[in-house]
Parts: C-alpha cells; structure tokens; sequence
C-alpha cells in the first residue's frame, strides 16, 4: 500500500494541472456573459433578488415650496437557488504504472467538458426556453418572453415579438421595444447604448447579412443598412441553441442585463480526490453549483421564429 500510495502522491500534482489546464481552456469559452449574464456569488442557499418601483417623474417645485418626495416600495422578486451538478472518474494503478497519460488526460479533459456544457446549456435555456415556465418563471410569474407583463401601474408591457423572423424591420421594432421599456412607476428607461442580437448556428449568416450588409438586405429599394458600423448592435452565436430552435433570435440592452440578469454562483468547476484508494482505485470529482436567472425582464427582447 505505501509503494500505491507513493505512486498516486507522485502522479496528483500532474492531475491537478491537467485539470487546471483544461478548466483555464474551457473557462474562456462559456458562453453566459457574451449572453448578458453577470457573475453573482449566492451568500445564501435561496438567493432573492429584489425589485422596487422607482420613485415616479420629478415633479414642477415652487419657490420656497416642499420638495416632492415618494417611497420606492417593493416589486416582484425571485428566488434563486444554485444547483449542483457532478462528474467522477475513475484513475487505477494500471494507468498510473503503465504511464497511460493520454487516457488520464482525455478523462480529466472530459470531466471539464462535462460541467461547462451543462453551464453553457443552462445559459442558453434561459432564451429558447423562455418563452415558457418549464425552465425560469419571472417575479411577476410569468415566463421571459410574453406580452403581458403587469407593472405596478396596471399597465401591461410586452418583451415577445411572437414568431417574427429575423429581419431587419424587425430588429428596428425590437431597439425601438427595449427603449420604450418602462419601469413599475411608468417611469422610461434610460435608451440602451449597447445592444446585441443573440442568435442559434442556424441564424447566423442570417445575422451576417442584416447587420453587416452595406445596403439594406430586405429592399433594394432603401440604400443604407443604419446597423452597419454604427458600433450600436453587435452579434453573438449561442452554440448551445439546439438546431430545433436554430431561428429564435433576442436583442439584449446589455447595460441593463448587467443589473438584471445573472449566473448566481455557489461554486464554480471544482476539481477534488476523495483521498481513498479502493482496490488500486482513486476517485476524482467535478463539480459545480449554479442557476442562471433574471430579476426582471427589461433586458431583452425576443422572437421564436419558425422561419
């Protein structure tokens, strides 16, 4: 057992640093933050972000007269709680002595893969499953996308653009929609100075052409495309999309998802041995502790196109 136990004390370190190599590899290509997800750490199991109503239009105020004053009061909040999502392999004397590096490595490799696909994956349900609760529900109880999402002024406000394909009429009303967004005292955001179009493999030369195309690409009639170069509208492919729903397209204000949007970390991919070795055995583990989510739904406008 000491010469195994040597064997294994000798053979970690070189582990850990494959482990470390692929995790730094694959960390740069998450997806989630060209999405418009921000980084917050869970302090707590159950993670609740609060909305408030804003404090309504400033008001005309006379001479010498009282200064007009209101209270924000709570809107909808949600609940995030990060889930844990796990991979183990299995690493024995046999490879260890015969110096079977490259299987060792294809396993540290795949227990890497194995947790960020699942965090690309979940970052991407966020915007093709969300026009349904099946995947996230709103504070308000409502799915992302939907027409109606009451505000506290008992009006209704829409984020669904239905099933309208990707166009360029269409990107018009989808900018146009995120700068009339208001807030629960009726109160218009800010007009968004960054915006990007967030689109599956299928769209992407699609995108291309309505973005970047020098004239307009859906009339030959008009001379200018007013996105190209305006360095107003960029675009990013979400290759975890799958094909089925290769034609929803989204527009993102991405200040805005900066503050409403979110990938709530417990922890982020760990790489640890349970330190026992089982009949010449040593078992290595993956893990990771997450949830995507969203405090509110005025970052992002969305199509789930057909065509």
């Amino acid at each position: 057992m000491a010469d195994l136990q040597r064997l294994y004390d000798l053979a970690d370190p070189r582990i850990k640093h494959i482990w470390d190599e692929k995790e730094t590899q694959m960390s740069k290509r998450l997806d989630y933050g060209d999405l418009g997800l921000t980084d917050y750490t869970a302090e707590i199991l159950d993670t609740k972000m609060e909305n408030f109503t804003g404090l309504g239009i400033a008001q005309l105020t006379g001479e010498s007269e009282a200064y007009n004053r209101e209270d924000i009061s709570p809107a909808y909040s949600v609940t995030l709680t990060p889930k844990k999502f796990t991979k183990a392999i299995s690493i024995t004397e046999e490879m260890l002595r015969f110096n079977k590096w490259p299987k060792i490595n294809n396993l540290v490799g795949g227990v890497a893969n194995a947790l960020h696909y699942r965090i690309n994956t979940d970052a991407a349900k966020v915007f093709y499953l969300g026009f349904g609760t099946t995947f996230l529900t709103g504070g308000d109880g409502y799915a992302l996308f939907t027409t109606t999402h009451p505000m506290g002024d008992g009006t209704n406000q829409s984020n669904s653009l239905g099933t309208s394909p990707l166009s360029y009429d269409n990107i018009k009303t989808a900018c146009q929609m995120i700068d009339r967004m208001y807030d629960d005292k009726g109160v218009q955001m800010m007009p968004a100075m960054k915006l990007r179009l967030i689109v599956g493999r299928e769209n992407k030369e699609r995108a291309e052409e309505v973005l970047r195309s020098i004239g307009n690409p859906d009339s030959a009639n008009r001379v200018n495309n007013v996105f190209n170069g305006s360095g107003f509208i960029d675009y990013k492919v979400a290759h975890w999309i799958p094909s089925a729903y290769g034609k929803y397209w989204f527009v993102v204000d991405m200040e805005r998802a900066s503050l409403m949007a979110f990938m709530v970390w417990a922890w982020r991919p760990k790489f640890d041995d349970d330190k026992v070795i089982n009949n010449g055995t040593k078992v290595y583990t993956g893990s990771t502790m997450y949830t995507p989510g969203f405090s509110s739904f005025q970052w992002v406008v969305g199509s789930a196109a057909t065509a």
